[in-house]
């Protein structure tokens, strides 16, 4: 999933109608893929989770690679631009997969 990120940042974006009347819709999939992203990463090491510090590193890592990636997009290609938008829709992904990981990994562990 890390990959195919950065292949979809980096590449020529096709264009998606998600069939949502919203002006900003490429900031929800931003936000899902970044979810996605998180979510993966979070249940992958989620033994590791129990240290907050190890948890503080992998959020900002995400964050990083989030911004990272806009910064290359506005630097190494002529098709798509840094968007600090979308940088803010990648981190509110994080942000969400960070709360609901928190609520699975108490339920889980309550059961």
């Amino acid at each position: 999933m890390t990959l195919v990120i950065a292949f979809l940042s980096l590449s020529v974006a096709p264009k998606i109608n998600l069939g949502l009347n919203i002006k900003s819709s490429d900031k929800i999939l931003h936000t899902i893929a970044y979810f996605s992203l998180s979510s993966i990463w979070f249940f992958a090491l989620r033994d590791k989770f129990k240290n907050k510090s190890f948890k503080t590193y992998l959020i900002i890592s995400l964050i990083f690679y989030g911004i990272i990636l806009e910064v290359l997009q506005g630097k190494l290609t002529s098709y798509r631009s840094a968007d600090f938008y979308d940088a803010i829709a990648n981190t509110l992904g994080i942000v969400i997969a960070t709360v609901f990981f928190k609520k699975f990994l108490n339920w889980f562990n309550s059961i």
